[in-house]
């Protein structure tokens, strides 16, 4: 029996038009399963003519066509290795708050302190508390009349040693003086050799007051206030002066204080005199103010350590307690620590013999 003509096997073109040579079947096999490979491997493989159509279609859809089984492979799908792209998420807002323009200035430099002038470095020091240059301070138990009438011990009448006793005060410069004893009579030839002093209390609380006396040249001190304050004296009650001055030239103010207490063995007598003007001091303390205390004591080292430990120095040697002065008498000048002490003197020369049974003290002192 003759054999049937074999029929023509497809022919398969590529997508440039080329004839290509008939594929064997074992060959088509083993490429439909190296096309399944590739495809679950996410590369899309076209045979035959349908490559020039996949080519094309990749060329006008970049998208690839996502396939619910890896085994499929659509047509159109994209034959790049590149995974596919995900789909657009929707962007978070914007976190900005808009705020008003603010303009920051530079930091302006630190200014300068300027020097003052020599005007204004003046004017600030005349603020400064005020100086008292240096001025003299005496205290003089006076020897009353009362104790020399008709020439008693050896005196001369009081009035007539007051009369010297001015005079020596004058001639060593005394701007303040303490007395003690003195009498009215001779209070009053002081008064009236010595026209340019204050007094107090002098006659203005009575007789009790004269004989403690304190006195101030107005031309270098005005009187800015003045009272007494009451001790026991010889079983009766004297007032002790204690007056405000101001120096006339700086206006810087002291407190002066003049006392007399009981001689001799009235020891119970002094030491309430001594409580009282130490209790005194202390008050005037208190105020900002130095202090001058002259008087008759009639106490040695006792009222000397006594009235040194307040703020108050011996202006007339010893300085403290210890060592004391000698030889130590019992008339004293006691000075604030804010004066300096520039000079001081105790005498007996001429002609303080013939005036009083006592020393005569001096001292020099200034305001620091």
């Amino acid at each position: 029996m003759p054999r049937s003509p074999r029929r023509p096997q497809p022919r398969h073109l590529d997508s440039e038009g080329l004839r290509l040579t008939t594929p064997s079947k074992p060959l088509s096999v083993a490429l439909l399963g190296v096309a399944l490979v590739l495809a679950v491997l996410g590369v899309g493989v076209l045979s035959g003519g349908a490559i020039g159509q996949g080519s094309a279609a990749l060329k006008a859809d970049p998208v690839s066509a996502k396939s619910s089984d890896p085994g499929e492979v659509a047509e159109g799908t994209s034959s790049s290795s590149d995974p596919p792209a995900s789909e657009p998420e929707a962007a978070a807002p914007a976190r900005y708050r808009v705020v008003e323009a603010v303009r920051i200035e530079p930091a302006p430099e630190p200014k300068k302190k300027k020097r003052l002038d020599l005007a204004k470095r003046a004017e600030k020091a005349q603020q400064a508390p005020p100086s008292i240059p240096d001025f003299g301070v005496a205290m003089l138990n006076i020897l009353g009349s009362n104790h020399t009438k008709g020439g008693k011990g050896g005196f001369a009448p009081g009035t007539s040693r007051a009369h010297s006793a001015t005079q020596m005060l004058l001639a060593r410069g005394a701007s303040i003086i303490g007395f003690s004893e003195i009498q009215r009579d001779q209070l009053a030839v002081f008064t009236n050799n010595a026209p340019g002093y204050g007094v107090y209390p002098g006659t203005a609380v009575g007789s009790a007051g004269i004989p403690t006396t304190v006195a101030w040249d107005t031309g270098v001190w005005s009187l800015v206030e003045a009272h007494t304050v009451t001790i026991p004296f010889s079983g009766q009650q004297r007032p002790a002066p204690v007056v405000k001055l101001a120096h006339v030239s700086t206006g810087a103010e002291i407190w002066v204080m003049n006392i007399h207490n009981s001689p001799n063995g009235m020891e119970a007598e002094r030491e309430r005199a001594e409580a009282i003007e130490i209790a005194k001091v202390r008050e005037l303390e208190a105020t900002g103010i130095p202090i001058i205390v002259t008087g008759d004591f009639n106490e040695k080292q006792e009222a000397l350590c006594d009235f040194t430990a307040t703020t108050l120095q011996s202006a007339v040697g010893g300085g403290y307690c210890f060592p004391p002065p000698q030889p130590m008498r019992v008339d004293w000048i006691f000075a604030s620590e804010a004066f300096s002490v520039n000079s001081w003197d105790v005498t007996r020369a001429a002609p303080v013999p013939y005036i009083t049974d006592h020393a005569a003290l001096f001292a020099r002192l200034s305001l620091r």
